[in-house]
């Protein structure tokens, strides 16, 4: 795994950028990374619940080879976590439509549910890459219901 860990001279802003494989042992690498920051410890929690949902949807629908990287950037800004995972360079179809809430009993389908239900702002990359970001305001009260 790699890793880039920059901080501010007085510690309040850092950035933690990470290059996992497309593979879900990474997973518990990507959590350690998370509990490591000096984050308050609701947003630690929301982030290594939020950056592991998107890292597994990443490893499970984006057909990425072996020799591929996920890239995960994490920037704090000593108020608000931006967490930004990309799995391509090259965009794909927006697969977004609708409700994103699954069927009741549904096994699987609910990663992007949970994003959009603790997240304060998330939504896919377009800017020609593909793979999503979210925001975690560390004022802002838990359980938003907001829509992209």
């Amino acid at each position: 795994m790699g890793q880039d860990r920059v901080a501010s001279a007085d510690g309040t802003t850092w950035r933690l950028e990470l290059s996992v494989p497309p593979d879900l042992s990474a997973l518990g690498d990507v959590r350690r990374s998370f509990d490591a920051l000096r984050l308050p410890p609701n947003v630690r929690d929301d982030a290594r619940l939020l950056v592991t949902e998107l890292v597994s949807n990443s490893i499970r629908h984006a057909a990425l080879r072996a020799d591929q990287r996920i890239r995960i950037w994490a920037g704090w800004s000593g108020r608000r976590l931006k967490v930004v995972v990309r799995d391509s360079e090259q965009g794909r179809p927006a697969r977004i439509a609708g409700s994103i809430r699954p069927v009741p009993g549904a096994e699987s389908g609910w990663g992007l549910f949970i994003v959009n239900q603790l997240a304060s702002r998330w939504g896919e990359i377009r800017d020609g890459g593909a793979g999503y970001w979210f925001e975690l305001d560390a004022s802002a009260p838990r359980g938003r219901d907001q829509q992209p």
